[in-house]
């Protein structure tokens, strides 16, 4: 081989070695240029998320007041003023110790179910109620001024000493027509007395009322 061609072949080994040096090289630069982006966009902090949280709504600590003996009913009653935001009547009123529901008719042909939770104080509702019978809905409604409120303390104290039953407790009163009445008769109060336990020793009594809390009937 002349050396003429001999120096070409090692310009031509040389120049291909460095061709492959220098693609590997970009290659290596490209990959670190990839990993560094990808390790930026890893630690990228949203401007959303340099504001510090924000701290936990406290949970209101449970109301220690019973509903029989407070002014628990009108609280709840007020609620519903507020929320109906207009006139309308009572179907009825039912107060439990965690738990008290009305049903609201504002349009005297609908009725609404409002749920007043003790715990949290807060207003559910509404929900439609079902309606069932012929009757006519306005000879069940009655005006939330015949609801005086301020009389259930008494009529659960009465009703416990009218039922005469070991250890009993009111767990619900509720204010509404009696199903069977005379005309010009209002709503009346019925007070639910228990003790014991069901399937076991349970023993109930029905205390009622007028709607200004004169004693009517046990059951």
């Amino acid at each position: 081989m002349s050396k003429k061609r001999t120096i070409l072949l090692v310009s031509f080994i040389v120049v291909s070695v460095l061709g492959m040096w220098l693609r590997h090289s970009h290659q290596q630069a490209e990959k670190r240029k990839r990993e560094e982006l990808f390790r930026r966009l890893a630690t990228y902090t949203r401007p959303e998320q340099l504001a510090p949280p924000e701290p936990p709504k406290p949970t209101p600590p449970p109301d220690p007041r019973s509903t029989f003996d407070s002014t628990l009913p009108q609280e709840s009653l007020d609620l519903v003023r507020q929320q109906v935001g207009r006139g309308f009547k009572l179907m009825e009123a039912r107060f439990g110790d965690t738990l008290t529901t009305f049903k609201v008719s504002a349009d005297g042909e609908t009725v609404q179910q409002y749920l007043f939770a003790k715990h949290d104080k807060r207003l559910e509702g509404p929900q439609p109620v079902q309606l069932i019978g012929s009757g006519k809905l306005a000879d069940s409604l009655y005006d939330p001024a015949a609801a005086d409120l301020s009389l259930i303390p008494r009529l659960a104290r009465e009703a416990v000493e009218r039922a005469g039953l070991p250890d009993a407790q009111v767990t619900t009163v509720s204010l509404s027509y009696p199903l069977f009445r005379r005309a010009g008769e209002g709503p009346e109060w019925t007070v639910f007395v228990e003790t014991g336990e069901v399937g076991k020793d349970w023993q109930y009594k029905h205390v009622t009322f007028d709607a200004k809390g004169k004693f009517k009937s046990i059951s």
